[in-house]
């Protein structure tokens, strides 16, 4: 367990359909049917009211980032080539973000009448939303934690980028995300669903920019996470 404070917010959540069919596995530009854009357009405004972001994260300076460690001060190593990714940052945060669980609830309700499509796309608009609120985080991050020169990495989750899933452990040995309702079971999946673990790295913004975003050294194109900037 760190001993670094941790902070709790509440996130402000913005969500387009664009974002939701990313999260479906569609191309950017594709066009939807009107039926479907009718549909998109109904569950995304059933959805947003039901949004509960919030977000637990803690700040702790590096001691060291290896090819595939990262330690970060009083905390539990971090393992996996994640590390090298963070190598310009000099503090790290790691976070917990969730939506709650009422967009579960709304898919699960849909798929229990027999709307498969209803169900599936409100269930993706809870992954997208969940993405979002992690964005919602950084920026959040970017305007109160950050000094004049320095600047974000991406944000990193276990079970991406090379990162085990099992590095949860670590990240929820460093913050507590109980009192944002949030745990984490044997299996390494969060209640509720639509949350999100992982790590952004804080450095010297001219450093971060030379680095450049992993995604463009990664072979996995067809990865949803993957990101231009």
């Amino acid at each position: 367990m760190g001993t670094a404070t941790q902070k709790i917010i509440d996130l402000d959540v913005e969500l387009d359909a664009d974002e939701v069919l990313r999260t479906m596995g569609c191309s950017s530009g594709h066009t939807l049917r009107a039926e479907h854009r009718l549909l998109m357009d109904r569950l995304l405004a059933e959805a947003r009211p039901a949004l509960r972001g919030r977000a637990v994260y803690t700040i702790a300076d590096v001691e060291h980032i290896g090819e595939n460690e990262l330690r970060l001060r009083d905390c539990r190593p971090i393992r996996g080539p994640i590390a090298s990714f963070l190598k310009p940052s000099r503090r790290v945060v790691a976070f917990v973000a969730t939506i709650g669980d009422e967009i579960e609830r709304m898919a699960d309700k849909r798929f229990q009448a027999g709307d498969k499509l209803g169900g599936y796309t409100m269930n993706a608009i809870g992954s997208a939303a969940a993405d979002a609120a992690v964005d919602a985080l950084a920026d959040a991050i970017y305007f109160s934690d950050l000094g004049p020169d320095e600047a974000l990495t991406p944000p990193f989750s276990p079970g991406y980028c090379g990162m085990p899933l099992e590095e949860q452990l670590s990240i929820f040995s460093i913050v507590q995300a109980a009192p944002i309702g949030v745990r984490l079971l044997p299996s390494m999946i969060m209640k509720p669903l639509k949350s999100v673990s992982g790590l952004i790295g804080i450095g010297p913004n001219h450093e971060i920019e030379a680095k450049g975003v992993p995604c463009q050294w990664c072979e996995l194109t067809s990865c949803r996470m993957r990101r231009t900037r």
